[in-house]
């Protein structure tokens, strides 16, 4: 391709990816203003739980974290009233969130975040990625909501999706990579069947980094902590798709299960889920394609809010990368990705695009399946042309920086 052409296709995905930025952009200036106005610990949305696991956790305060009304009561005591907050991860999450928990609030989320933006690049630099196609990564609507919402999709796409593209030729880093994401297991319900045929190495370095993560946390927490997990963390989590409270956790869910439910009730939703599940996981057997793999990873998932499109948003620059290495797009397919890309961002002004996301999923699927898709590993430097390619108590210690009254 001609240089003059090479920079005006350059510009042009330069401007789209700009204009998609424009939504989450207008989100952030009101978080901001939460912030100066004094609504921290609102500004913080669910880094405020990631932090609050990490410090409760760091501190053995495992009788705090297993009690709703003690863990509300230790947040409002420093923010005063607050939306619901629950901690929903095993504790395996927990020793991640433990490295931060000795920093204030602030300081954890933010470090948190840039840790994992950093962790996604350097993922996607490692498999090979040029600086344009980590860059407009890391601008994806989808990535800035998760940085909003102090959210894990980018700590997730960076083991899954980085792993997945590294697995074939480095499959212990790859396997490793994938086994440290087994703290959201949801999203990785497709990787085990696709591991064990494609890249069995992978598959096992994926089960000893899973099982080391949690032997960590029982190493580290005890098992009171898993145990808290089995008997109060988990049924709360399944209490929501059952009875869709509370509304701050259900109202946010994009899945299968989510468009179905009010459809046609919560039976007919369980059983579109699990046939769709099904689908995917069997469907992982005879993948050969990272971003049908990536976007298999977001249908089977019947627990999937707008942030974990993250890994959605990294396979549609994939396919991105894809076509124009082939030289063009089929019809409609720009219009497909573009709206597969923008929609993250979208979403939060525009509830009703939720209902919109399985149908996209199923697009994006056939469209990955039909151009036969990115191989699971390509280290090797992108054409030059290709401007995209290269979540009895003990007395609780006083937090860092605490703002309570008196």
């Amino acid at each position: 391709m001609p240089e003059e052409n090479q920079a005006s296709l350059r510009l042009k995905l330069a401007v789209i990816i700009a204009f998609c930025t424009l939504p989450s952009l207008a989100e952030g200036l009101a978080i901001i203003w939460g912030e100066r106005h004094g609504y921290t610990g609102k500004a913080l949305r669910d880094g405020l739980d990631f932090w609050a696991g990490g410090f409760l956790f760091l501190h053995q305060q495992l009788s705090v974290l297993f009690d709703h009304a003690a863990y509300q009561s230790f947040l409002q005591g420093m923010y005063g009233k607050l939306p619901y907050h629950l901690w929903s991860y095993p504790p395996s999450y927990g020793l991640i969130a433990a490295a931060f928990g000795w920093l204030s609030p602030l300081q954890a989320v933010l470090s948190f975040d840039a840790l994992c933006l950093a962790l996604l690049g350097f993922a996607l630099r490692l498999a090979g990625k040029s600086g344009w196609f980590i860059a407009a990564v890391l601008l994806a609507p989808a990535t800035l909501e998760n940085a909003m919402e102090h959210q894990n999709a980018a700590l997730m796409t960076a083991l899954i999706g980085g792993g997945l593209l590294l697995v074939q030729n480095r499959p212990r880093l790859g396997g490793v990579l994938i086994g440290m994401a087994s703290f959201k297991p949801q999203l990785g319900l497709v990787l085990p069947l696709y591991l064990l045929r494609r890249a069995p190495l992978a598959f096992c370095y994926a089960a000893l980094a899973a099982l080391a993560l949690a032997g960590g946390s029982l190493w580290a927490f005890g098992p009171a902590a898993w145990a808290g997990f089995l008997h109060y963390t988990s049924p709360i989590m399944s209490n929501v798709l059952l009875t869709g409270q509370p509304k701050d956790f259900a109202g946010g869910l994009i899945s299968v299960f989510a468009t179905i439910k009010p459809l046609a009730g919560l039976h007919a939703a369980f059983a579109a889920q699990g046939l769709v599940s099904l689908a995917c996981i069997l469907a992982g057997l005879f993948m050969r394609s990272v971003p049908a793999m990536l976007i298999l990873s977001a249908l089977a998932s019947p627990y999937l809010h707008v942030y974990d499109l993250l890994g959605t948003s990294l396979a549609v620059a994939l396919l991105v990368e894809q076509r124009l290495a082939q030289g063009g797009f089929k019809a409609a397919e720009p219009l497909l990705f573009f709206l597969a890309w923008f929609g993250p961002g979208l979403l939060p002004w525009h509830p009703a695009y939720a209902h919109l996301v399985p149908l996209l999923l199923l697009l994006l699927l056939a469209s990955a399946m039909r151009r036969g898709g990115v191989g699971a590993c390509d280290s090797s430097p992108v054409q030059p042309g290709s401007p995209v390619s290269p979540a009895g108590r003990s007395p609780t210690p006083a937090p860092p920086e605490s703002t309570a009254p008196g």
